[in-house]
Formats: structure tokens, sequence, C-alpha cells
């Protein structure tokens, strides 16, 4: 595996695979799990990256709400 893949990357890759395009959307895929479900997907594919990032999960946030529909930051 390529662990060199950066978070936006891995984003991209789980939100096309699952078919997420809105809040909603990820709100279902990760169920009563909150966003670890989210959390751990980026981590596995994006290893050297997280550990490089000061607040991961705080780095994914900030991204997937840019991404994805239902966010006041979205720039879509």
């Amino acid at each position: 595996m390529n662990t060199t893949i950066k978070i936006q990357e891995s984003l991209t890759t789980i939100f096309r695979i699952a078919n997420i395009v809105s809040k909603q959307d990820l709100d279902e895929w990760c169920g009563d799990r909150a966003r670890e479900r989210l959390y751990s997907k980026v981590q596995l594919l994006s290893p050297e990256n997280w550990e490089r990032v000061r607040n991961p999960k705080e780095n994914v946030r900030f991204r997937y709400q840019k991404i994805l529909t239902g966010y006041k930051i979205n720039s879509n």
C-alpha cells in the first residue's frame, strides 16, 4: 500500500466509493459512531499523513466540511 496518500485523496476515494456527497450521506454512512468510521478509514489509507498532522481528526473534519454539501463552510 502506498502510505504517502494524502488525507484529501483518501476522503475523495472514500466518498466516491460510498457515494457520499452530503452531510446527510455521511451521517447515514457513519451511523451512531459519530465520525469514527471515517477517521479509521482515513487513518488506514493515509497512515503517514495521519501521524504527521498535529490534529488529524480536526484536519479531516475541516476537509470534509469543505467537500460535502450541508455544511456552512462548503464552497459548493
